[in-house]
């Protein structure tokens, strides 16, 4: 173990960013590796001739950029993991690879630009009318539309009026209009999986709805956890999302689905379907909105099982009122679904084509997961076979915050638990979304990175000095 000879980078704007280069450097060039210990900080400012609070300073940014690490009462480290972030920045580019965002995957031999462009060149040669597609729609939805709408879900919403489906701008946007609505017919608070969608957090903090997590195992929300919730406090709405969760994975079985839709029977709560990947699960499991369509609304993007371009969603309403009254909150908030993205989703699902691309990317993820399986091994994961994210639990007394600084410092981007929290929680996990990166190669070798921080004694709180 050798130890440094401290030095200021002359390039720095300042002295204490210039110390944090100098180490920054000196490791690039191999002169200082993982484990190499730095000179006491008052060693540093006698050295340099500086004062001792710039040294504690650069220390603090460099721990901040995951280069050192502290240690109680030993001192100060290089930190064990510098080596990797550097091995890996010319695959990348220098560049960090993004793990974050909640993509489906593009498989090599499905060109989704190419498929779009012919959708709409066969819609041009179709005879349609230009008003179908290229006009101001009805904010519902064109009634050809709803028809095609009503035609893909008919494979989990059974005796569905296609006078009870809207056409929304993307999930994002139905679920805000949707909790907007509700608000408006008195709900004042949500129950929601103690890790679910960011977006529905921001949304009751905007419309100023409370929101309770409610504890949640690899199954999903537990339906004993929602009644005593239920039994200690006053709640109008339950979210979920019962097939492969986002973030958690997790799938709701057929008897949790019954239990859950008891208690809202029994509380009498409305309840929000959140359901993108249903068409990535191979058991039919009845969904919520057939056990209890009196009280459930049912939203169906095609943004997480196609593609997020195309922004169109579908809005299952437990009746024709409440569908009337929604459209006025969707006229309000964003007027109508995109009438062109919206009349090649029809085409494709007239023409039996929906599924050819859906089954891919769910091919896709299968792969991806796969080698996700292959490479954590025997960590803590959550998965579905065929989601294209995976929730890895950390082990007691890590931080989610931590790693995924950590990860970040490495050239990983993902997502903490903290992100996802409804209420408190003691789990600590992170979301690695395998969609998003295009090359193989690069998604391999980002995952090998992050199980090898992953390994015990790697993933450490970060410590101020």
């Amino acid at each position: 173990m050798s130890m440094w000879s401290p030095r200021i980078d002359t390039n720095a704007r300042v002295k204490y960013i210039g110390i944090v280069e100098a180490i920054e450097a000196d490791i690039k060039n191999r002169l200082l590796k993982p484990g190499d210990r730095l000179p006491a900080q008052r060693q540093i400012a006698d050295a340099l001739s500086i004062d001792l609070t710039t040294v504690t300073r650069a220390i603090n940014e460099a721990a901040r950029r995951g280069l050192v690490e502290t240690q109680r009462g030993n001192g100060c480290f290089i930190a064990q993991t510098t080596f990797s972030h550097y091995n890996s920045s010319q695959l990348i580019e220098g560049k960090t690879l993004d793990l974050s965002m909640n993509n489906p995957p593009i498989p090599s031999g499905l060109n989704l630009e190419k498929k779009i462009a012919e959708a709409i060149s066969e819609l041009s040669l179709s005879g349609i009318s230009a008003s179908h597609h290229l006009c101001y729609q009805e904010t519902a939805g064109h009634p050809d539309d709803r028809l095609a709408g009503q035609q893909w879900l008919s494979s989990k919403l059974s005796g569905l009026n296609s006078d009870q489906l809207l056409i929304s701008s993307g999930a994002h946007s139905a679920l805000f209009c949707l909790l907007s609505y509700l608000k408006r017919k008195g709900a004042k608070t949500i129950a929601a999986p103690e890790f679910s969608y960011p977006g529905l957090r921001a949304m009751a903090d905007q419309l100023q709805l409370d929101v309770v997590g409610i504890n949640m195992d690899e199954q999903g929300i537990i339906p004993e956890q929602l009644q005593l919730q239920c039994a200690k406090q006053s709640i109008d709405v339950l979210y979920v999302i019962p097939n492969i969760d986002n973030p958690t994975t997790a799938t709701l079985p057929a008897p949790r689905r019954e239990t859950i839709t008891a208690v809202a029977e029994q509380y009498n709560l409305t309840i929000i379907e959140d359901d993108p990947y249903y068409h990535f699960i191979d058991e039919r499991l009845p969904s919520l909105y057939n056990l209890a369509r009196h009280r459930t609304w049912h939203v169906a993007t095609l943004s997480k099982c196609l593609s997020p371009s195309l922004r169109v969603a579908y809005i299952a309403s437990p009746n024709i009122n409440d569908a009337l009254g929604l459209t006025e909150e969707m006229r309000i908030s964003h007027l109508m679904a995109p009438p062109l993205m919206t009349a090649v989703v029809s085409h494709w699902i007239t023409h039996n084509k929906i599924d050819e691309i859906t089954q891919a990317i769910k091919a896709e993820n299968i792969i991806r997961q796969s080698l996700a399986k292959s490479i954590f091994q025997q960590s803590d994961i959550w998965s579905h076979p065929a989601s294209p994210h995976l929730w890895l639990k950390l082990p007691h007394g890590y931080k989610a915050l931590d790693f995924s600084e950590q990860a970040s410092r490495i050239g990983v981007s993902i997502v903490p638990s903290t992100a996802f929290v409804m209420s408190r929680s003691r789990s600590q996990a992170v979301r690695i979304s395998l969609g998003a990166s295009s090359d193989f190669e690069s998604l391999k070798q980002g995952l090998t990175l992050l199980s090898e921080l992953y390994r015990p004694g790697l993933i450490r709180s970060k410590t101020i000095v």
